[in-house]
């Protein structure tokens, strides 16, 4: 059998594939968040041609499918329903690293699913990830699945048992976007440019929170190894859009990609229409106005896109540096705020608020 959806054709799995598996099994993330084996041979990924795949189709138990570019013919990513028993199964899926980005995965799974209620009679299909599997997460969501909770140690990997995700999408469900957050947008003024976070900013982050400046004023841990930094990264940068508790963007420099920063939203307020900015300049690039400039950016994008009013800006008072970025970046000073956060000791410290309006962004309607 064979899908398309006009620019993915989706197909079962041939022997011809070997090469192609086996160079995207290679990649670290699906190593890290799928079953298949790691180290990952040819042999592993005859195997799964020749034996496992076929024996899903024969027995009705699984449908594993490549997903290739109709136009090329490229092999882009993997999906298939799994444990089928009755009017139940499970959807699982994997993108090999030079197909990110492009919608593949959720497109793919889209189809699969329609095929699964309309064809197979399915009822339900239910979603898995270990918990941290962004990026599983947001293509279920994409795909219209509820997140139905957390089973503690739920999911067998590796020899042992994790946390993992579950959600569901019903044949009865309405297929919409359930992200809380639209997707993490590319920002730029021609300077600056705020992107998402990715695995290989971590040693420019370790690199720039060691320096003692940043721990002055900001609660990162010293020493700060690569093992913090991953974390950061999974847990509030990828956490964050997924959750819709914060949007971090990674700052880097328009004409190099280098990496000169990091600024974002905190939304815990967003029900009420307000966010808070916080922002970070690597020692290297201090000096530049970078701070300003991805502040600005993510406050005007949050404004515009997330149907907020209010941007906050709080620095302690003894960091004049924040607070000059805060008036040149065009946030209005509004008063102390005594006592609004804890220095790193656990002591009560009083910060400037500032502020910034969607009705003082330029052509906005005055209040």
């Amino acid at each position: 059998m064979q899908l398309s959806t006009g620019r993915l054709l989706l197909r079962p799995w041939a022997a011809q594939d070997e090469e192609v598996v086996f160079e995207a099994c290679q990649d670290p993330e699906i190593q890290r968040w799928t079953t298949v084996p790691s180290p990952y041979t040819r042999e592993d990924a005859r195997q799964w041609l020749t034996e496992i795949a076929p024996s899903g189709w024969q027995a009705g138990t699984s449908t594993p499918l490549a997903v290739v570019d109709a136009a090329t013919g490229q092999v882009l990513a993997s999906v298939g329903l799994h444990l089928i028993k009755g009017d139940r199964c499970e959807v699982g899926y994997w993108c090999a690293p030079w197909a990110r980005g492009r919608s593949v995965t959720s497109e793919a799974v889209t189809a699969l699913c329609r095929w699964g209620f309309a064809e197979l009679g399915m009822h339900r299909i239910e979603w898995v990830a270990g918990v941290g599997n962004w990026a599983s997460r947001a293509v279920a969501q994409k795909c219209g699945f509820t997140i139905e909770g957390l089973a503690r140690e739920g999911m067998h990997q590796r020899g042992g048992h994790i946390d993992c995700w579950t959600g569901a999408l019903l044949h009865t469900d309405e297929v919409v976007d359930r992200r809380p957050l639209p997707a993490p947008p590319t920002l730029t003024d021609g300077v600056v440019t705020l992107r998402p976070w990715s695995l290989a900013d971590l040693p420019d982050t370790v690199r720039a929170c060691n320096n003692p400046d940043m721990a002055r004023f900001r609660s990162v841990p010293l020493p700060y190894t690569e093992e913090h930094a991953r974390h950061w990264i999974d847990r509030f940068a990828f956490g964050g859009w997924a959750e819709g508790t914060g949007t971090e963007f990674a700052v880097t420099d328009a004409s190099s990609g280098a990496l000169m920063g990091g600024a974002g939203l905190k939304l815990r307020l967003r029900p009420l229409g307000i966010a808070e900015v916080s922002y970070w300049t690597a020692p290297w690039c201090r000096g530049r106005g970078v701070a300003g400039r991805a502040a600005r950016l993510c406050s005007d994008w949050g404004l515009a896109a997330l149907g907020i009013q209010r941007v906050e800006l709080l620095a302690d008072v003894a960091n004049h540096a924040s607070q000059l970025v805060a008036e040149r970046a065009g946030f209005l000073r509004e008063g102390v705020a005594r006592s609004a956060r804890r220095a790193r000791e656990g002591s009560p410290r009083d910060f400037v608020q500032f502020s910034l309006l969607g009705s003082d962004l330029p052509g906005a309607p005055a209040p």
